[in-house]
C-alpha cells in the first residue's frame, strides 16, 4: 500500500477483518468469495464498504505492527 500512518484502532480493525477473510475465503467457491464474506460477516459487524475491505486486504503485515513509543529515561540527569 502507500505506507501511510494508520491509527491503532484502524490497525486493530484491519487485523480482525483480515483474520475473518483468511478463515472464510475459498477460491472458486461462490459462497465463500470476498463479496459473500463481506455481505455476510464484514458489513454487519464492522460497517465498512466492499471497496474498503479490498483495500484492507492489500495492507502489508509490516504496516500493522504496533510502534512502541520510546520511553525517556528521566531518572538519569544529563549534564551535557
Amino acid at each position: 500500500m502507500s505506507g501511510k500512518k494508520r491509527y491503532r484502532s484502524t490497525k486493530k480493525r484491519i487485523r480482525a477483518i483480515v483474520a475473518i477473510v483468511n478463515e472464510e475465503y475459498q477460491p472458486g467457491d461462490q459462497n465463500r468469495c470476498y463479496k459473500a464474506i463481506w455481505r455476510r460477516r464484514i458489513l454487519p459487524e464492522f460497517g465498512v464498504c466492499y471497496k474498503t475491505l479490498l483495500s484492507y486486504l492489500g495492507v502489508l503485515p509490516s504496516e500493522l505492527e504496533e510502534e512502541q513509543p520510546e520511553k525517556e529515561n528521566t531518572n538519569q540527569l544529563s549534564l551535557f
